[in-house]
């Protein structure tokens, strides 16, 4: 995964970098494998402002959120880009027809495996 982390009208910090990277280790357990992650840290006027965009192999997902410390802001969007990353995946794997999925799979090669062995003793 690749990140581009911005800062404008704030200082670089390298632990908020590093935070950045713990909390979107975490996605990766998603199906949707996202390629890159871009985060944008602003302040306006007393609040901290993180934006996230992620762009993936299935689609993109976009997150903003305003509060007080840059932590919480992060911690939110990323509860957000989880909740879209989380209805993507229950639409791919909903959507698909039985025979096209996994298990239709595996039940047609049981059946063809089980055809061929009645075949052979008879």
């Amino acid at each position: 995964m690749k990140y581009d982390i911005k800062f404008k009208t704030i200082d670089h910090s390298p632990a908020l970098v590093e935070y950045v990277q713990a909390r979107f280790d975490k996605v990766e357990r998603y199906a949707i494998k996202p390629v890159t992650v871009h985060v944008t840290f602003s302040e306006e006027r007393h609040n901290c402002c993180a934006e996230v965009y992620i762009h993936g192999l299935n689609g993109e997902f976009r997150a903003h959120f305003r509060s007080d410390s840059f932590y919480v802001s992060l911690d939110m969007c990323v509860k957000r880009i989880e909740r879209q990353m989380e209805r993507e995946k229950d639409k791919l794997k909903h959507h698909h027809s039985y025979e096209n999925s996994s298990a239709g799979f595996l039940d047609d090669q049981l059946i063809l495996e089980a055809n061929s062995r009645t075949s052979r003793s008879a």
